[in-house]
């Protein structure tokens, strides 16, 4: 079973700027194919910050699940502790 947590606030707010990041990429993309006004140094900054933030929020969800796996399997050694005393296995 998995369990879902609730979203931070922090996650909120970068899932919003990376949409928008988005959108705006893809409009000045399509603004530079057909001869449009950003110029190729705005467009690449645009994107190494998208790309800069979808490696952020990838490190901070790796983190969360190694802290998470950690602290389950500490539960796991102390329920079979547990059964060990319980059935009085040395």
């Amino acid at each position: 079973m998995i369990n879902k947590k609730k979203k931070s606030i922090f996650d909120w707010i970068m899932d919003i700027i990376l949409i928008a990041l988005s959108l705006l990429i893809i409009v000045w993309l399509i603004q530079l194919i057909f001869g449009g006004s950003p110029g190729l140094s705005e467009f690449n900054f645009a994107l190494i910050i998208l790309i800069s933030g979808f490696f952020i929020k990838l490190y901070r969800e790796i983190g969360e699940m190694k802290v998470e796996v950690k602290y389950s399997f500490e539960r796991l050694k102390n329920d079979m502790e547990l059964i060990k005393n319980k059935l009085k296995i040395k």
